[in-house]
């Protein structure tokens, strides 16, 4: 627990810091990655705390929100600098003590994220090839309904459960780009994309069902569906790819399936052996359905 104090409290004051030179790019990665972690712990509780240290951790995740808000949409939530200056003193109490959130009128909303952020006003330049800038975005994600099929058809419905990263807590309105791709690494559907991700520890959760679009019967067998996780940089005001995974149509039966985690960027015509993002055992863990029509 002291350890995670610490890492909160040297991660706070450098993005207080930052705030206060008026480097705001800095201060709102700062802020963003703290308000995740925050976040999370409070919807999770995975330190075990007892209600009131909890009550504090979820009042803070709110407040970073709100900061956050001030400095990406120039809008007044009521916090402002001098707040997060106050806090200094609680961040060195968080967690370990039952030290009182010093802000009023602050409440947990157990949000794991601080929604969309267009910093300067500025539209959010997606990382990504010219095929996923189709993809739309939006806070509840791009997920289609259910596809009419005809009879005969075999139709695929996927459940993504949760993506391993060791690092998981660090990115911020995390996603997944699910794409249908033939033997040429050419989409023959559109791009579909999850809403936001809930981080904890090594994972990150969606739990999340995709319809994919096209039957089975209608794909070749070199074809693939690729499943690339992305997320936001504040610092950079665009969105980026961290890692992929792929699975081939002779993978695809009734049941749990875990795929291994690559570096980017992902490799769509599978024609050079993909690299994986770390010696450490990473995966994707997904649920797959069958169903003939």
């Amino acid at each position: 627990m002291e350890d995670t104090r610490a890492r909160w409290d040297r991660a706070f004051q450098e993005a207080v810091d930052y705030d206060t030179w008026g480097q705001v790019e800095e201060a709102l990665e700062g802020y963003q990655r703290l308000q995740v972690a925050a976040a999370a712990e409070y919807v999770e509780n995975v330190l075990q705390l007892p209600l009131v240290r909890r009550d504090g951790i979820g009042k803070l995740a709110t407040a970073l929100k709100y900061r956050i808000e001030e400095l990406s949409k120039s809008v007044n939530r009521n916090v402002g600098l001098t707040s997060m200056k106050n806090l200094k003193k609680y961040m060195k109490e968080i967690i370990i003590t039952d030290a009182v959130f010093p802000l009023p009128g602050i409440q947990p909303e157990g949000t794991i994220t601080a929604g969309p952020v267009a910093a300067f006003g500025a539209p959010a330049e997606v990382h990504a090839d010219a095929e996923e800038e189709a993809n739309v975005d939006g806070a509840d994600g791009t997920l289609r309904s259910a596809p009419v099929h005809k009879k005969g058809d075999s139709s695929l419905v996927i459940f993504i459960e949760k993506w391993g990263l060791k690092d998981a807590m660090g990115y911020y309105e995390p996603r997944v780009v699910v794409s249908v791709r033939d033997a040429n690494g050419k989409a023959v559907e559109a791009v579909q994309e999850t809403p936001i991700g809930r981080p904890n520890l090594s994972y990150v959760f969606f739990e999340n069902t995709v319809y994919i679009q096209t039957p089975l019967n209608d794909l070749s067998e070199k074809s693939a569906i690729f499943f690339e996780f992305r997320h936001f940089k504040a610092k950079k005001n665009k969105k980026s790819i961290k890692a992929y995974c792929f699975m081939e149509m002779d993978e695809i039966k009734n049941g749990p399936l875990t795929l291994e985690v690559y570096k980017k960027p992902a490799i769509y015509k599978r024609n050079k052996k993909p690299v994986l993002l770390s010696v450490k055992p990473l995966y994707l863990h997904l649920d797959l359905t069958v169903q003939q029509l």
